[in-house]
């Protein structure tokens, strides 16, 4: 195998990957994308020195780490604030109009899992970074480079921090739980738990092994035109990011109101567990007032 086959072949490999792993929609079958992937392997470890730092066979995990160094994010990954009943969404909203005045709002899921920090450098994943406190968090670049949703090259100049939600879907949730009491181990309380936990597994093949999940929600540094967030995911989307099962725009908390309703119908088809639904400015210059 030429050099310009085994590349052809990685193109060919993140294709399948992408369309079994992410779009939920397989284009070849398991034996035609093991064959392909040992095809790849081979030449990989008969030319070490060749090997492409966006190959699917990067993604098995295997690293093993002492500790997890502490790393800090570009810019700051600020906290919410809960809102639990319509009176107190339309005390905020109030608040937020006699602050900054009449605004558009994006609306989308909030799953319950683990926030994620991603930075990317002229198109490489660069490095993986946990919430911590919003200014410092762990690094677990080897661990997050096993999550199938999470590529490891976008079509991006520069550096860009990409925030998001680590989930585990609800049927695997309950199938790792089902594992560990086989094995007498303490189950995980629920998914949030058990995303958190297999993001810090010092092993990296084991976080592997736990089919984590990937959500985008939003923006750090980066050098994207538009001020609307909205559009800015839109262009995160494109990149090859999941996006979520609904996302609207809302000018007032009645239309808010009916939104999250419409999730909350549709809850039990949606195969991550849920946190409720965010609810954010969508002009990014006024939310930063």
């Amino acid at each position: 195998m030429t050099q310009q086959e085994y590349k052809t072949k990685i193109e060919i490999l993140k294709r399948w990957a992408y369309a079994y792993y992410v779009e939920d929609n397989p284009i070849a079958s398991d034996e035609e994308y093991d064959k392909l992937y040992h095809e790849v392997l081979n030449f990989e470890r008969a030319n070490p020195n060749l090997v492409d730092t966006t190959s699917p066979t990067l993604r098995v995990g295997g690293i093993i780490k002492d500790e997890f160094k502490k790393a800090k994010h570009i810019k700051r990954m600020w906290s919410m604030e809960d809102v639990f009943t319509k009176s107190e969404l339309e005390e905020w909203v109030a608040r937020v109009e006699k602050n900054i005045g009449k605004v558009e709002f994006f609306c989308e899921p909030k799953f319950d899992g683990a926030s994620m920090n991603l930075i990317y450098e002229n198109g490489l994943l660069k490095q993986a970074i946990t919430r911590g406190d919003g200014e410092v968090g762990e690094d677990v670049t080897d661990n997050v480079r096993t999550i199938r949703s999470v590529p490891l090259e976008i079509d991006y100049d520069g550096l860009i921090e990409i925030r998001g939600e680590v989930v585990i879907k609800k049927d695997d949730f309950e199938a790792i739980n089902e594992e560990r009491l086989s094995k007498g181990e303490a189950l995980f309380a629920n998914p949030r738990n058990a995303a958190a936990g297999s993001l810090r597994q010092l092993d990296s093949s084991i976080t592997a092994k736990r089919k984590l999940v990937f959500y985008p929600w939003g923006l750090g540094e980066n050098t994207l035109a538009p001020n609307s967030l909205f559009e800015k995911m839109n262009f995160v989307y494109e990149l090859g990011f999941l996006s979520p099962p609904m996302r609207v725009r809302c000018n007032s908390v009645e239309e808010i109101e009916v939104s999250y309703q419409k999730l909350i119908s549709k809850r039990d088809s949606i195969p991550m567990m849920m946190d409720g639904m965010v609810v954010k400015v969508d002009d990014i210059s006024l939310a930063q007032e």
